[in-house]
């Protein structure tokens, strides 16, 4: 993943992301948001190990701050908490969400040069949200 540090990409195309939230008990009106937006996201690593995943758009900005393997609390864009633990394989990126409805979701996001192709699912959906992000810099 060292590759991939720093490097900054911009949401450019979402099939199936509205359901995905919809399943996940998210309201209308943040889910309308949350569909509109087109974040930029970046992974980076400290010193310490510690890497954070942030997402930025002029409406809401979030930043995951993580050792790899290890269970930590996250806050979604409407605010809830959940705990997850994040993961590297190869070029995959893998997060694992607990909401705090109990439902666990499973987000893959397989690094390339230029893009990030982002593959949610969640237990008891039979479909997958895919989200592609484009290189910006």
């Amino acid at each position: 993943m060292d590759q991939y540090l720093g490097k900054k990409y911009k949401l450019k195309s979402s099939d199936k992301f509205d359901d995905f939230l919809k399943f996940l008990g998210i309201g209308l009106l943040q889910r309308k948001t949350a569909t509109s937006l087109s974040p930029v996201c970046e992974l980076t690593r400290a010193d310490d190990g510690t890497y954070t995943y942030s997402f930025t758009s002029p409406v809401k900005s979030l930043k995951y701050v993580f050792k790899e393997g290890e269970e930590t609390v996250t806050e979604r864009a409407d605010g809830a908490k959940m705990m997850s633990t994040f993961t590297f394989e190869g070029d995959d990126f893998i997060q694992i969400e607990v909401h705090d409805n109990g439902k666990r979701s499973r987000h893959v996001r397989t690094f390339t040069e230029d893009k990030i192709v982002v593959i949610s699912t969640i237990e008891g959906w039979d479909d997958k949200a895919v989200r592609v992000y484009e290189r910006v810099n």
